[in-house]
């Protein structure tokens, strides 16, 4: 199929305008998850290297995540400044209408919602899982050279929190160390001058070994406390295998979700999918809506637009919701949320239609 010089330059425009977009959202967010990465690096949560996994990760998310939005806000975007420069009246003048405009965006959400299909469908899945099993693997091979000197390091969702006075450059030996704990639902303290870490040659468990220190067990002003002087004392760390044990759903094959006849496995198996679905859905939203009628500001209807994305975007999240927990029938899913789009497209183009034909001119005429 040819293009001709109107619809390159349709395309030209809004692929210009998208990719200005998607540009600033992604160094917006990116910026800020950096900030939050870089303090999780600095006090030894994270490394450098699962930093940079996680980032290419975040990158996946929200491509997957803006490029819908994206594409419908460019080509309000652009068609409203045409409509602004009158630049949509020479082009209607020139036989384009309202199907060639929609042929030519349809052409070009379809690679659009292609690359959004495999990137929520392929790619984000298998990135998960990647990122998961390095952290996993890290957590396997923890050392204590990994604790940051000087700052308390938090395990096992608070059970343990481990501060280092001073570690020497293999990080195996450490001194001044001081260990908070939660046994059985009460809390200990331990306190040692020196400390190792230790590892099971049968179980592969790992052990904080301390040396030369006093125990404090129990709560003070309470029995039963007791508080010991010992020469090692030696404390399980915790098991990252265990602790990363559950997988979340949306770290799933895609064939795992169409294999399953668990409602929440098919509830988030169609969240996957009103993403590419959603690019179409706003696409023919966005025509209409960047309709620049006569009196009316500068690009058109841009705010009615926002909030419509707005509320698109709650009743999605809802529809997926509602769809897990049994709400709405399951064969009723989340599809109803972009085809309740695509006949809002239709209810307002009808209304343009209306609005510019003689019999309503006529009405409004008699009853102004």
């Amino acid at each position: 199929m040819l293009f001709s010089i109107i619809d390159r330059m349709l395309m030209r425009e809004v692929l210009k305008t998208l990719l200005v977009i998607v540009s600033v959202l992604l160094l917006l967010i990116l910026t800020n998850s950096l900030v939050l990465l870089l303090g999780q690096v600095a006090a030894g949560s994270i490394s450098m290297k699962v930093m940079g996994v996680l980032v290419g990760l975040k990158i996946i998310k929200l491509l997957g995540f803006i490029l819908p939005p994206a594409y419908f806000f460019s080509i309000l975007w652009s068609l409203g400044r045409m409509y602004r420069d009158s630049e949509m009246v020479a082009i209607n003048c020139a036989g384009v209408g309202l199907s060639r405009l929609y042929r030519v965006f349809f052409l070009t959400a379809i690679p659009l919602a292609a690359l959004v299909a495999v990137l929520v469908f392929l790619v984000l899945p298998q990135a998960r899982v990647y990122a998961d099993n390095l952290q996993l693997q890290e957590k396997k091979q923890f050392r204590i050279g990994g604790l940051k000197p000087g700052a308390f390091n938090e395990f096992g969702k608070g059970r343990f929190m481990i501060y280092v006075g001073q570690a020497d450059e293999e990080g195996d030996g450490l001194r001044d160390v001081f260990v908070r704990y939660v046994l059985n639902g009460e809390p200990g303290i331990l306190v040692a001058d020196r400390a190792r870490l230790t590892e099971s040659e049968e179980t592969d468990a790992k052990y904080l070994l301390l040396e030369e220190g006093q125990r404090y067990q129990g709560v003070p002003g309470k029995t039963p406390f007791s508080v010991a002087d010992f020469r090692r004392y030696a404390i399980l760390l915790p098991d990252a295998a265990a602790q990363a044990a559950k997988i979340s759903r949306t770290a799933l094959p895609t064939s795992v979700l169409l294999a399953s006849d668990d409602i929440k496995m098919k509830a988030e198996l169609q969240d996957r999918l009103s993403a590419p679905l959603s690019v179409f859905a706003l696409m023919l939203l966005s025509v209409p809506l960047a309709r620049s009628l006569p009196r009316q500001g500068v690009y058109g209807r841009l705010t009615l637009a926002v909030i419509i994305y707005a509320i698109y975007m709650n009743l999605l999240g809802l529809a997926e919701k509602w769809m897990a927990k049994g709400v709405t029938p399951e064969w009723m899913g989340i599809w109803w949320v972009p085809g309740l789009a695509m006949l809002l497209a239709v209810l307002i183009t009808r209304a343009d239609r209306l609005s510019y034909s003689p019999l309503w001119r006529n009405l409004r005429g008699r009853l102004a």
